[in-house]
Formats: structure tokens, C-alpha cells, sequence
């Protein structure tokens, strides 16, 4: 009899038995064992032995294979079982209503197929002989043909189809994880390498498309799971980071393990177990190593490829680029899509150790194994590979060789090392890996901020459609007409990050025009948060800020134009002229030529600024840079002027300009809004203040309210910020308790 008969048998079985009990099964534990032994059974049987279709070159016929079409057959099937082999290991794992239908659909429909055409798949794997007489491996794949054809039935039995999912994004994934499936041979199996003129080394035309690639694929996986949920995203990495895995064992099977030389013990090699391991495991400590340390590598590695046939077709150069590509842009992934947080200087730290641990024991193994092997050259630090490419200057450093002979039964084990070379090899690699770090976390700035932009672009966008539908199509005016004159907080709160501690919390106030309000605190109190959140530098966590009518947060562009602001710590473009930033700054404002000029003219009077007018700022002292930096934030006539600390390090006669201008600005019957530690300076010109401690506004109060009570503003305000008045009263007027 046929083994034929055995394997459908046994596949009908397995079938039949999986799926009554995945269909009826409600402890998922006994899926994930089941599903898990699923996945290690896939790997060992690829691991026992070469599949007999890797032997075929440019679709010439074999005695396994009688025709051409069989052959693209056969690695239609590899290709599909793998794919569907690998989602039902990982299923039972990750219950999502996308994954359910892909592993519902695909699996059942690709398992159909195998089973149908079991015969010619264990043809392709065994050889034809596996037909007449049972092999071990056959028997495994009629063993998973069975349990994936019957798990997905169940699937599909179980599978919630009133649950809307994107049918596109499903058709996409499923090719994706076909794509990532097809075995390294294929292209040679299909197009041979005797003529085909790509080459994949000396930065040709094909090994640059090759680098371009390496980043590509990236980006566009960045861009696709960037928005997904968190259990996507590490499910389409550890799919991805298994089926490369499968595919570099085809270089890598247990046979090929037994030469020394052949273990996979090269950098890159590594990341190719290490990744999928810390995705399945939540391995932190252990992924910072190929974060750090596997990328680096893995992009020299992809410039300046070691290869004997660099021909692009050929089974071992895509097996090289395969595994190349997951050790230097999986990790950046892993981290850019917040799998395993940013590491901070410690995981460097641990990486390093970690980095020095493998190499000393590569070291150590390199020169034990070459007197058994003359070809071993772990991490290339046995051969000159590294060197050659540097020039002679560094091939110079394998003269100094030390040598220490170890006697090992009745064998003398010669053990040889370049300490200058190698030690210098290790402490560029280390800077090179510190370099890196720099470049990635500059990276993940750029892709955050760029991120940021988008998601404030896209709110932005949404509220002027809703503002637009509200006031009739005229965006530009306020959404609360009453209001054009004042500056108002509701219920503002900020608290930063995921801490627990408020930076703000709940702060009411309302500025009217024509007032010069002083905002008072002690240092952390939250005035400047308060304030950068008024002028938009920061997002706020909760309530609303009004700024003349515009709602700062739906209106933004229109509330920032109503302000003018004048920092703490002023920014300046200092290799400008004084004149040419403000010019700039009007700019912005789409300030008129003739009104800026007539205001600037009156600044420059008032500042005495007549001589120092067309100078660089970065001649300017740091008073005149202050009214530079007070002139720009006027030149547009703002109806709220808001300055957190103008006077620090001001001279007597700047500090008076200062406090002139805010005069006749309030005047004109706009809003003054500034911080200040200088009590006397805020009890002479201003007409109300607010005190706020510990992130909350405790009094808001005129300062004739103040003299009327009989005591000096500095002992009023010492007597708020220490807890002793603490006085029920309204906001805008009074003591909060």
C-alpha cells in the first residue's frame, strides 16, 4: 500500500478531531498548546533536513518533478503552508476580528489546497520516494496539514462576521504574509542564476536598489501599523520576524549545524532568533542587545555584502538579504512602533556588557574551533575580511599576534589572537553603536513631531468644518461675540505625561481690556505653564482658554494672531538686524508696510533704540535684546500682550520704557498679562492681580481691593502663598480657600 494512503489518513483524522474540539473548545490554554506545539512541530520538521525542491534550478525537470508547472505548483504549496501554518501557531494568541476572518478564510482555503494536493507537497519537501514509504517528515506535515485545516474550519465555523473589518486591509495582509513566505529558492528554482547580470555587491545598480529597500520596507510598514492597535502591531513583527526565521534556516538545518563553521553564531545571525524570542516573551533587557548592537552590524553588513555568488537570483544571497533586513530594521521597528519603549542610557549600558560578553566568548571560539575547522570566522574576527575593506593601515594591526597553545588529551590546541586589532575592532564598534543611538533617537524626534503635526492638522481641519457650520461659513470671526474683549480660562488643567501630580488644576480667571493684570507666584507654581498654554506653546490637558472671543484650542491660528508675547528666555535670530526681525515678525502678522513702520518708529523712539536699529542682535546686550524682543511682540497691535517675567535683568531706565509701554497699551484699551517676582513694580501699575501656588489660582483680586484692606500687596501676597488668607470668594474677585 501507498504511503499516500497513511498520510491522508492520518491528515483526515487530525482534521476531524481538531475540528470538533477547537469548534466546541472554550478554554483557550488548550488552543494555545496546541496551536504552540503547532508552530515547534513546523520548525523541527524544517529543521531535520533541505527540502528536495531547493535543488531545482531555472524550472528544469527532475525525476521528483516531471514538469515545469509542478514545480511553480510546489512552491505555491511551500509557500501557502508556511503562511497558514504560521498564522494558526500564532492565533489562538492574538483573538482579533481581522485576524479571526484572515485565519477563517486563508487558512481553510490554503489548507484545503494542501491537503487536496498532499502528494505533490510531500513531493516537494521529501522527493517522490516519500510517496512509496513513510518518512518522518511527511508524516509531521500530514500531522500539521490536519490540525491547520481543521483549526481554521473551526475558525471559520466560530468567526463573527457581523463584525465590520476593512476587506482590503485583509486582502493586503494575506498577500503580505504570503510574500514573506516564499522560500529563498524560489527565484532560483524558477529563473536559475546563469543568466541573469544582477549583482548584489560593489554598490551596483541591483545592490543599491537592495540598500533602498532596506528603508523602504520600513517606512511603508511604519506608515501602515502606526495607527493599528499595540496587539497588531507586535502581531504583524512576530509573524513577520518567524517567517524570516523559517526561511533562514533553510541555510541552517540541523545537517548544516553539525559543521563548526556553519553554527549561527555571526552577529546578524543572532537577531534572527533574538527578535521573535523577545516579541513572543517580552524579553527587554535582552532585545536592547539587537537594538544596539544587530542593526549596526547588520547595515555594514548590507554595505559591503561577503558573499561568494553575488548574483541577485541566487538561494543564498536572498537567504543573506532576508536575514540582513530583519536584524537592521526589525529593532527600529519594534521600538518606533512603542512594541519595547525608547532605551535610556542604562540599556545602552547593559548592551554594551552584553556586546562584550558575546565578544570575548566569539574570540575564545573563533581560536578554539579553527583547529578544527580552518574556516571558522565568527563575527570576521579570525579574518582580514574587515581589515581589507579598510585599507593597509588596519590590516597592519594583525601583525601583533599573540598565541597560547592549551593541551587537550592527546591533541595541542593552538589559540590565536590579534589583541591590538581586536580590541581596537571592539571600542569602534562600541563608539559606532553610541553614533547610532544618536541617529535614532534623532529619527524618532523627526517621526514624532511629524506625527504630531498630522494629528494637530487633522483636529485643526475638523474643527474649522464644525466652526464653519456654526457661524455660517465665517471662520474668522470669534465663536463667542461677547467676548472680544477679554481673555478668559475655564476649568484650564495641565498635567504632563502620566504623572499624577497636576501642573495646573482647574484655573478660572478672566482678564477684561483695558486692565493691567500681574500674575504673581512663587517659583514651580504654574505661571508659566498657565501662560505658555494661553499662547499655544503647549497643549492643555483639560478646559478651555478664550483669548477675545477665539476659542484657543478650536481657533488656534485666530486666538494666536490676537496675542503678542514676550518669553522669559527670548529666542532671537541673532545674525539678523534688529529692524530686519521685526520686519520679519510683521511678516507673519501680515502687519501693513505703513503700519508697522509707524509703529516701529515710535518703539525705536521710546526705547531709544535710533543707534542700535540696524546693528546684529548678537551685539546687542541682553536689555536691548528684551526690547527687541518687546518691540516684535507689539508690531502687530495685539489685543492681549503677554510677558512672563520682562523685567529680570532689566537696568532702571529699561525697566521704565517697559512699564510705559504696558501703560499706554493697556490705554488703548487692549490687555496686559504679565508675571513678575518685583511686588512693587506690580502694586504701582497694575489694576488687578492673581495669585497662584502649588498649580492652583488661589485669589484673584483688584489692587484697590487690596489698599482698602489695609495692608501692603507684599505682606497680602506673603499671607496667600504661606495658607493664612484664605478667604471663600468668586473668581475675579478674591481669596480661593
Amino acid at each position: 500500500m501507498k504511503a499516500t494512503v497513511y498520510y491522508y489518513l492520518i491528515s483526515t483524522v487530525l482534521t476531524v478531531v481538531t475540528f470538533v474540539v477547537a469548534s466546541k473548545c472554550r478554554n483557550n490554554i488548550l488552543l494555545k498548546i496546541t496551536s504552540a506545539l503547532m508552530g515547534v512541530g513546523l520548525f523541527v520538521r524544517h529543521l531535520l533536513a533541505e527540502d528536495v525542491l531547493s535543488q531545482v534550478n531555472n524550472l528544469e525537470t527532475t525525476v521528483d518533478f516531471a514538469t515545469k508547472q509542478s514545480i511553480v505548483f510546489a512552491l505555491v504549496l511551500v509557500t501557502l503552508y508556511f503562511a497558514a501554518a504560521l498564522a494558526v501557531s500564532l492565533h489562538p494568541f492574538f483573538r482579533m476580528a481581522s485576524f479571526d476572518k484572515i485565519v477563517a478564510v486563508f487558512g481553510t482555503a490554503a489548507f484545503a489546497v494542501v491537503f487536496f494536493a498532499l502528494p505533490q507537497y510531500i513531493t516537494a519537501i521529501e522527493g517522490a520516494g516519500a510517496i512509496e514509504q513513510l518518512t518522518v517528515r511527511s508524516v509531521m506535515i500530514s500531522v500539521g496539514t490536519g490540525y491547520g485545516l481543521g483549526y481554521s474550519m473551526a475558525s471559520l465555523l466560530k468567526c463573527k462576521w457581523n463584525v465590520r473589518t476593512n476587506a482590503l486591509s485583509i486582502v493586503a495582509a494575506v498577500l503580505a504574509m504570503i510574500v514573506v513566505n516564499i522560500p529563498n529558492y524560489a527565484l532560483n528554482a524558477v529563473v536559475g542564476t546563469e543568466n541573469v547580470t544582477w549583482y548584489l555587491d560593489d554598490f551596483s545598480q541591483a545592490h543599491r536598489i537592495g540598500l533602498y529597500f532596506g528603508f523602504i520596507i520600513p517606512l511603508v510598514l511604519y506608515l501602515v501599523l502606526k495607527n493599528k492597535s499595540l496587539r497588531t502591531r507586535r502581531l504583524v513583527l512576530l509573524y513577520y520576524a518567524l517567517a524570516s526565521l523559517l526561511i533562514f534556516s533553510n541555510d541552517y538545518r540541523f545537517v548544516d549545524m553539525q559543521r563548526i563553521s556553519n553554527l549561527p553564531l555571526h552577529l546578524c545571525h543572532t537577531a534572527m532568533y533574538i527578535t521573535p524570542l523577545c516579541l513572543m516573551f517580552n524579553g527587554k533587557k535582552i532585545f536592547y542587545f539587537t537594538y544596539f548592537i544587530n542593526v549596526l552590524g547588520a547595515f555594514i553588513a548590507l554595505l559591503i555584502p561577503n558573499y561568494s555568488n553575488s548574483v541577485a537570483t541566487s538561494a543564498s544571497v536572498v537567504l543573506f538579504w532576508v536575514n540582513h533586513y530583519q536584524a537592521f530594521f526589525m529593532p527600529l521597528l519594534v521600538v518606533g512602533l512603542g512594541i519595547f519603549p525608547r532605551p535610556r542610557l542604562r540599556e545602552f549600558k547593559y548592551s554594551m556588557v552584553g556586546f562584550a560578553v558575546y565578544f570575548v566568548v566569539i574570540l575564545f571560539l573563533n581560536a578554539l574551533f579553527a583547529n578544527y575547522d580552518a574556516s571558522v570566522d565568527y563575527f570576521f574576527l579570525n579574518s582580514d575580511y574587515v581589515a581589507s575593506q579598510l585599507g593597509n593601515w588596519a590590516e597592519n594591526l594583525r601583525d601583533i599576534v599573540w598565541t597560547v597553545e592549551w593541551q587537550v588529551g592527546d591533541k595541542l590546541l593552538t589559540l590565536t589572537f590579534y589583541p591590538l586589532y581586536q580590541a581596537l575592532f571592539f571600542l569602534v564598534y562600541v563608539a559606532l553603536a553610541l553614533g547610532v543611538w544618536f541617529v535614532y533617537e534623532l529619527g524618532y524626534d523627526v517621526a514624532a513631531s511629524w506625527s504630531d503635526i498630522h494629528s494637530r492638522n487633522k483636529a485643526y481641519r475638523a474643527d474649522c468644518i464644525a466652526i464653519s457650520s456654526t457661524l455660517g461659513g465665517k471662520i474668522e470671526e470669534p465663536l463667542n461675540m461677547e467676548n472680544t474683549n477679554k481673555l478668559i480660562l475655564r476649568n484650564l488643567t495641565k498635567r504632563y505625561g502620566k504623572s499624577d501630580v497636576y501642573a495646573v488644576k482647574d484655573a478660572n480667571l478672566e482678564v477684561v481690556g483695558g486692565e493691567i493684570f500681574g500674575f504673581l507666584g512663587p517659583n514651580g507654581a504654574g505661571k508659566s505653564t498657565i501662560i505658555k498654554s494661553i499662547v499655544g506653546i503647549q497643549t492643555i490637558t483639560d478646559g478651555t482658554i478664550e483669548v477675545c472671543g477665539y476659542d484657543a484650542k478650536r481657533q488656534p491660528v485666530q486666538a494666536k494672531r490676537q496675542i503678542g508675547f514676550v518669553p522669559d528666555h527670548y529666542a532671537l535670530y541673532e545674525k539678523l538686524t534688529a529692524r530686519e526681525y521685526i520686519n520679519y515678525v510683521a511678516d507673519l502678522y501680515d502687519v501693513d508696510k505703513k503700519l508697522r513702520d509707524e509703529r516701529l518708529n515710535r518703539f525705536i523712539k521710546l526705547f531709544e533704540f535710533e543707534t542700535a536699529i540696524d546693528n546684529q542682535i548678537k551685539t546687542y546686550s541682553h536689555g536691548m535684546k528684551q526690547k527687541v524682543t518687546i518691540m516684535a511682540a507689539l508690531i502687530h497691535n495685539p489685543k492681549v500682550w503677554i510677558l512672563d517675567e520682562p523685567l529680570t535683568g532689566l537696568d532702571p531706565n529699561s525697566i521704565y520704557q517697559v512699564k510705559e509701554c504696558m501703560k499706554q497699551h493697556a490705554e488703548e484699551g487692549n490687555i496686559v498679562f504679565f508675571s513678575s517676582h518685583i511686588i512693587d513694580v506690580v502694586e504701582r501699575i497694575c489694576d488687578k492681580i492673581g495669585i497662584i501656588r502649588k498649580g492652583q489660582i488661589q485669589c484673584v483680586k483688584t489692587v484697590k481691593e487690596i489698599e482698602e484692606s489695609g495692608v501692603t500687596l507684599e505682606q497680602f501676597y506673603m499671607d496667600v502663598v504661606e495658607g493664612s488668607e484664605v478667604l471663600p470668594i468668586a473668581v475675579n474677585q478674591g481669596v480661593k480657600k
